[in-house]
């Protein structure tokens, strides 16, 4: 398969963008790699990418919010969780066990209602796809 893509980013659109800006830097503990004033890029490992956009400067309609789920694989889900569960993010699940994928994963919210989940997959063939 030739190397087309050469990196990846979503975007989601926030009315409240300096509360986004902590729950990014804060709950997902991720680096800036870009500030445009009106967006910022953050990368969540390697080529994978997580901008944050003022909603009022959205280059798309921002209404609907539904059907997005950011999942964040992580090395260690148990250490993970007990650093997320500090900060006390909306909607924060415990870790549970998916045994038909499988992985270990638990869910919670930002403020605006966008969905995440961390992840660890259990077996090593799929660890290493991800």
């Amino acid at each position: 398969m030739p190397d087309r893509y050469t990196s990846q980013i979503t975007f989601l659109y926030y009315h409240d963008f300096d509360r986004a800006i902590r729950f990014v830097e804060d709950v997902l503990a991720v680096d800036l790699v870009m500030d445009q004033g009106f967006a910022r890029i953050y990368r969540i490992h390697d080529k994978a990418f997580l901008g944050i956009v003022k909603e009022r400067d959205a280059s798309i309609d921002t209404r609907n919010k539904g059907g997005v789920l950011i999942s964040i694989n992580v090395a260690d889900l148990d250490a993970e969780y007990e650093r997320v569960k500090e900060l006390q993010p909306p909607g924060l699940t415990a870790p549970k066990t998916i045994e038909r994928i499988p992985l270990r994963s638990f869910f919670f919210q930002d403020y605006e209602g966008y969905h995440y989940e961390m992840q660890a997959f259990l077996n090593d063939a799929d660890r290493t796809k991800f």
